[in-house]
């Protein structure tokens, strides 16, 4: 075979191998390009959607998302969704910065054929595939019910807006003070509306401002976070004391500058959580790429985030967003692997092709041959060590996943039962309603945990022309499950002693469940130690109004606000406990009832003792004293505003600490 014809057939090899790697090229996953406008990358909520929709599309591994910043402007905005479409984009997810402004282009990508998902905010056309985002109005009702639930007295309202043109503006503004408006027994006014374009540091030089020009507010309402953490800044860097001013923001970020963490630092009050929809922007993107029907319009919830919840959800999302930084650097290095394959693969083709096209130099081919065939085997030893690690990561996640399965679903099987367990106990408590058909009536029943070792009792018997209510408060050993267990024993014994024999005497009450505690738990023949503290009144009333307290306890006293002489006289009650193992000094004291007279507008308050041991940050405790000096700076409200106050007042008090016991409290007024 002469040397022209080896070398055409060294040609043909090398051309044969070429269409080969193109070939394989060819076969690899689809990948779509999606298109991210986003209207800003200014706030630290826009920032952490744009994490979480970088992290969803990385771990779908068919996505290839392009991201621009519109930098707050509709021209800019435009122009980048122009570069988009250019890029030949498969899809387009965008963030219009103002609705009106970026109508025209978004509709007209969507009228060309490419899918358009609207997140977050709108545009004001259906010319869209997709919307996904919250409900803007209900978050902003949400924001006016809070400020009705904490305002005292007359309230002065500043308002910081975001765009002018943005539908979240809008939207926010409208529910807020649409809620407002429907209330008409309320004082609200506005003191000030600024438009701070959602930015902390232009909140800031603006609220400093509007103080400083002797503007004056108790309360701000803020359409994000940033603008309502800028406004806390202003008015600390003024001197004005934050506890005279309640603030309220929107979006509810994790991290150190999102809105979770500045309500639990105490920056702002409360907070509702705006879900950036990144989850489902890119599983709606996916559907709609593989030609399945999507709806118009996906719904998101909010939540209220305040003193109460922050701490727990700020851990919860802190994870979540651990875990997305995770998925991020775990799929770089997935594809920078998936990549060096690539290349060890091409140059494997490579030499394949470079040793058929040097079988035309047969005198130096042997040499060549044993060399490339050296370094093939070492790329397929690298190969397969790759994929076994590949193979092993792949085992392990799911495995992990498997466990957090497992966990899921025992921890929602466990909280199942004990919800269920919170029906049954709340239904066997009398409903405060019922109360309020014979007295102005109050109840504060807060559990530590679901359910509650506190429980709270009511009956009356009418006999001729005479009424008798008897009323109580009992606080069993434990709280959670155990002492839910105890409250269901209690309030069985207490409907078998009142209800079924008859017994109305407090006294012989409290005797009789002592009794039938220590029989139904067989105290006597066993080491069961649990039992009860309580109180228990009995309201006399005839038709002329001649009308009588009797009262005893075990432990607990009674408050008797006497109208009168305007001033609360605190009744002590016996020394001794329900049930347990008496000590020697409890053993020698009994039951006794004590009866005075009442008068109309007259107020009884009994309680647990949960309310008087709760501590705050400094580790004092709130005190029956406190307590007493609550009621007498409430006094004058009526029942239903009275329990609002004597809640918030221990709420305030408090602060971050959390709750230490179930806490009962029972307020009763003569009518």
């Amino acid at each position: 075979m002469n040397s022209k014809r080896l070398y055409i057939i060294g040609l043909l090899t090398i051309l044969f191998a070429a269409l080969t790697i193109n070939s394989c090229n060819e076969e690899k996953k689809k990948v779509y390009k999606v298109g991210l406008s986003q209207c800003a990358f200014d706030t630290f909520w826009r920032l952490q959607m744009n994490r979480s929709i970088k992290a969803n599309a990385m771990q779908r591994g068919n996505i290839e998302l392009l991201m621009t910043d519109g930098q707050n402007s509709n021209e800019k905005q435009i122009e980048d969704i122009k570069k988009l479409v250019n890029n030949n984009i498969d899809l387009l997810i965008v963030s219009p910065n103002e609705a009106a402004a970026l109508t025209e282009i978004v509709s007209e990508v969507y009228r060309s054929g490419i899918p358009v998902i609207c997140i977050d905010r709108k545009i004001t056309t259906d010319d869209y595939t997709c919307f996904i985002g919250a409900d803007n109005t209900v978050i902003g009702s949400k924001a006016a019910n809070y400020l009705t639930f904490v305002a005292e007295g007359h309230t002065r309202i500043l308002e910081l807006h975001g765009q002018k043109g943005a539908s979240a503006t809008i939207e926010r503004g409208k529910g807020f003070n649409g809620t407002l408006d429907s209330i008409k027994d309320k004082k609200y006014v506005h003191t000030g509306n600024l438009y701070c374009e959602w930015s902390k540091s232009n909140a800031y030089k603006q609220v400093k401002k509007f103080f400083e020009n002797g503007g004056t507010c108790n309360v701000i309402y803020s359409h994000n976070d940033d603008m309502a953490i800028g406004a806390w800044e202003a008015i600390t860097d003024l001197g004005i004391d934050p506890d005279t001013i309640t603030i309220i923001g929107t979006d509810g970020a994790a991290g150190e500058d999102g809105g979770i963490k500045a309500v639990k630092d105490g920056k702002i009050n409360a907070t509702f959580f705006y879900p950036d929809g990144s989850e489902e922007a890119i599983n709606t993107a996916e559907k709609i790429l593989k030609g399945d029907t999507v709806p118009k319009t996906i719904e998101l919830n909010t939540v209220q985030i305040d003193a109460n919840n922050a701490d727990g959800l700020l851990g919860q999302m802190t994870m979540s967003r651990l875990q997305e930084d995770r998925i991020i650097k775990q799929s770089e290095q997935i594809k920078a692997q998936i990549s060096k394959i690539s290349n060890y693969t091409t140059i494997i083709y490579c030499g394949v092709a470079f040793v058929a096209a040097l079988i035309v130099l047969i005198a130096i081919i042997s040499r060549l041959f044993y060399t490339t065939k050296k370094q093939t085997g070492m790329l397929n030893e690298k190969n397969a060590e790759i994929n076994a690690q590949k193979e092993e990561l792949e085992s392990q996640a799911a495995y992990l996943n498997q466990i957090n399965e497992q966990l899921r679903r025992s921890k929602e099987n466990t909280l199942g039962s004990i919800r269920y367990a919170q029906t049954i106990q709340q239904a066997a408590l009398p409903q405060e309603q019922y109360l309020n058909n014979y007295f102005n009536a109050f109840i504060i029943y807060k559990p530590k945990d679901i359910v509650s070792g506190d429980f709270y009792w009511y009956d009356n018997n009418v006999e001729g022309n005479t009424q008798q209510h008897i009323f109580g408060v009992i606080d069993c050993t434990g709280h959670g499950v155990p002492g839910a267990f105890m409250s269901l024993i209690g309030i069985n014994l207490l409907d078998q002693i009142v209800k079924q024999n008859k017994v109305l005497s407090p006294a012989k009450i409290l005797e009789e469940l002592n009794e039938a505690i220590r029989t139904s738990l067989k105290q006597k023949e066993t080491d069961n130690n649990d039992g009860m503290e309580a109180v228990l009144c009995k309201i006399n009333k005839t038709n002329d109004d001649n009308i009588t307290l009797t009262y005893e306890g075990a432990k607990f006293p009674v408050y008797h606000y006497i109208k009168a002489e305007n001033k609360i006289v605190t009744y002590k009650t016996a020394r001794r406990e329900i049930g347990g193992k008496f000590r020697n000094i409890e053993a020698t004291v009994n039951f006794e009832d004590h009866t005075i007279p009442v008068s109309i507008g007259d107020r009884i308050y009994m309680s647990s003792d949960g309310i008087s041991d709760q501590n705050n940050d400094n580790r004092k405790r709130y005190t029956a004293k406190r307590f007493i000096s609550t009621i007498e700076e409430s006094i004058l409200l009526d029942m239903s505003d009275q329990r609002d106050y004597i809640w918030n007042n221990l709420v305030k008090f408090k602060g971050d600490c959390e709750q230490r016991d179930d806490i009962t409290v029972m307020g009763i007024e003569i009518v």
